[in-house]
């Protein structure tokens, strides 16, 4: 047989296997929810992971809801509140159906794989299963690894844990092609991290820091970019560069008088805990003096022609943290209501005894759905508004 006629056929099933790999590109409207155990329940502290991938999407409307549950499994083990039927299951699925999710994030295997590989099998059916479930409904499945913990080496098992975990993974890659989902895989960047930082002290669950570099990571792995955008302008040639749509609107050499402006969603890039980073702005062309510049009539910055000219990285820190901090109210929300004290005796088998509660916690969609529009309508792509002044 022709060589090449085998390196093309190789090539082709090659390519086929890479792009027929599902996207994640949602759709303005589309609901995503977070399912797994401990690793995703936890995000709803920091929120970081919504705040990265709504800011990649200003000018879409996007909803998420957490429905992670420490200890959970792809059989729904952790959500049994019931002694009889329906199943834990079949708990999940009506979870699932009811948060109406048009994308969900499956991050398994953690607690499946202490049973170890006699138990892959058992896995590998239950995952199976849900993605079927899945499918039916018509809600996109990305799968997420597994992490590995962060434990003393005379751990009991330690490494023996760590192999049964990296098993599990290759397994849910392995469906992931099979099925024609995205399958994120982080495990290998929180291995070569090994940062104690990362992680609780226990060495189980990540921490503020951890979370954000889980969120930077799985952003990473879906082709989400920085928001940060520099821009460069030569206030002589009244010429403005830049990656977002921007132009100047006027712009005097002789006074220093600039105007200029620049399209986007005005939320700055979140690079650590409680830290975002806003655009650079370098201005050359600048007599001597200092200059400040005012966003929408309000005063960011203020320093000299050089400082300008090597450029000022521009605190938009209050955009960011006000979203985030909206995104967090939105989630304790929502875990209230989806989680309450006492579930069993007010959605479960005795909610015969305060079962009277649930009109309250139903209530609550009102206010969620408000913080919905707040944090969208926050992050929607608007025209930034500068202006540099030359101090007397």
């Amino acid at each position: 047989m022709n060589p090449n006629f085998i390196f093309l056929f190789i090539f082709l099933c090659y390519s086929s296997s890479v792009f027929s790999q599902q996207n994640f590109n949602p759709k303005d409207g589309d609901r995503l929810i977070y399912l797994g155990n401990a690793l995703m329940e936890n995000e709803q502290q920091y929120g970081f992971l919504e705040y990265l991938i709504t800011s990649n999407h200003p000018e879409k409307h996007l909803s998420f809801r957490n429905l992670g549950w420490s200890g959970d499994t792809v059989f729904g083990d952790a959500r049994s509140y019931y002694t009889n039927p329906p199943s834990a299951f079949d708990l999940l699925i009506d979870q699932i159906k009811s948060s109406q999710a048009d994308w969900a994030f499956l991050a398994y295997g953690a607690i499946e794989a202490q049973k170890g590989q006699e138990k892959l099998g058992d896995f590998e059916k239950g995952l199976n299963r849900l993605l079927d479930s899945l499918e039916a409904i018509n809600t996109k499945a990305v799968l997420v690894s597994s992490i590995p913990h962060f434990l003393h080496k005379e751990a009991k098992s330690a490494d023996e844990y760590a192999s049964d975990l990296k098993s599990y993974n290759q397994s849910m890659a392995r469906i992931a092609r099979e099925r024609e989902l995205l399958f994120l895989d982080i495990f290998e960047t929180f291995e070569s991290a090994k940062q104690a930082d990362l992680w609780e002290p226990n060495g189980i669950h990540l921490n503020q820091k951890g979370y954000l570099m889980l969120a930077r990571t799985l952003g990473e792995k879906m082709g989400l970019k920085p928001q940060s955008t520099d821009v460069l302008i030569n206030i002589q040639q009244k010429s403005l560069t830049s990656d977002n749509e921007t132009k100047v609107l006027d712009g005097d050499f002789k006074s220093g008088r600039l105007k200029f402006t620049i399209n986007g969603n005005g939320l700055p890039e979140l690079t650590f805990p409680e830290h975002f980073k806003g655009p650079k702005i370098s201005i050359q062309g600048l007599k001597k003096g200092y200059y400040q510049l005012f966003l929408d009539g309000k005063l960011l910055a203020v320093a000299d022609q050089n400082t300008w000219k090597e450029g000022l990285l521009i605190d938009l820190s209050s955009a960011g943290k006000q979203i985030l901090d909206l995104i967090r109210e939105k989630d304790q929300i929502y875990f209230q209501q989806y989680r309450p004290q006492n579930r069993t005796y007010i959605l479960g088998f005795r909610s015969y005894e305060q079962g009277r509660h649930q009109a309250g916690l139903e209530s609550l969609d009102a206010l969620i759905f408000w913080l919905d529009g707040k944090i969208n309508q926050g992050k929607n792509l608007r025209e930034l508004h500068f202006s540099l002044e030359r101090l007397p």
